[in-house]
């Protein structure tokens, strides 16, 4: 199927590794112009210049720590500019630290709502007034399924409800003009968090590390494996397609191989 996004303008941010990499590579291949943000820019040039091996027209990286709001308006500036304008926004950078409220000090608090409450709010901000004016766009929050399955020991997951919220709100206030946006609660995936967790309880076992991630998979999830980043990117161009998704707003796709067991 066409996802019809030839030459449509996108801004993904967390864009240097994982899910944020891999989405800016599905839309480079679906022939998307892309915008990369995130800190590192040498994984950066690096991911910009695979976006342009797979037929990406254009990709404009641009490196920026979103916890500054002068540096995270240069980098859309930028993005905004190389592109010509802002047609998506994959909201995607940015984790919480894991932690309980008593173990957890202000400053914690504070980087997370920087980073990834208010990333998301600045990026949206960005964006809308152009979409606005055009009456299309599309905006794709990257949230997870921890904002919907709390835990005492990822308290910052608050954060991630917030942001489920964000999206259902703009949501509603945006969509008389034609501008949609939609969520995406990733489960496990072998994101560079994910497999350092891994890793790190492998390491305690004793255990190879690829066979421990494959226990681990068939133990935490009920489809039996974690989600590879290229599936979440796949997605997020899905959400993205008004060809396939047009009639999608508002709300947040759980893709999580079945591990919330949640109606």
């Amino acid at each position: 199927m066409d996802l019809g996004l030839q030459s449509v303008r996108v801004v993904v941010t967390g864009a240097s590794d994982g899910i944020g990499a891999a989405t800016a590579r599905v839309f480079a291949g679906e022939g998307a112009a892309v915008g990369l943000i995130a800190r590192r820019a040498d994984r950066l040039d690096a991911v910009a210049e695979e976006c342009r091996a797979l037929g990406a027209p254009t990709a404009v990286p641009a490196a920026a720590d979103l916890r500054d709001p002068a540096a995270l308006t240069a980098a859309f500036d930028a993005c905004t500019d190389g592109l010509g304008g802002v047609d998506v926004l994959v909201n995607n950078a940015g984790d919480s630290r894991l932690g309980t409220v008593e173990s957890l000090d202000d400053a914690a608090w504070q980087e997370s709502f920087d980073l990834k409450l208010m990333g998301y709010v600045r990026g949206m901000r960005h964006v809308l007034p152009g979409m606005r004016a055009r009456r299309s766009g599309c905006i794709v929050n990257v949230l997870g399924t921890a904002g919907t399955q709390p835990s005492g020991g990822y308290v910052l997951s608050c954060f991630v409800t917030a942001l489920a919220q964000l999206t259902a709100s703009v949501a509603d206030e945006v969509a008389p003009d034609g501008v949609r946006v939609v969520g995406l609660g990733p489960g496990y995936t072998r994101t560079e968090r994910v497999m350092g967790t891994v890793r790190r309880l492998a390491a305690e076992a004793g255990r190879e590390v690829e066979e421990f991630t494959a226990d681990f998979g068939r133990a935490m999830v009920p489809i039996g494996r974690l989600a590879g980043p290229e599936e979440m990117g796949r997605l997020i161009a899905v959400l993205a397609s008004d060809e396939v998704s047009g009639f999608v707003t508002g709300t947040q796709w759980i893709a999580d191989g079945g591990s919330s067991r949640a109606i």
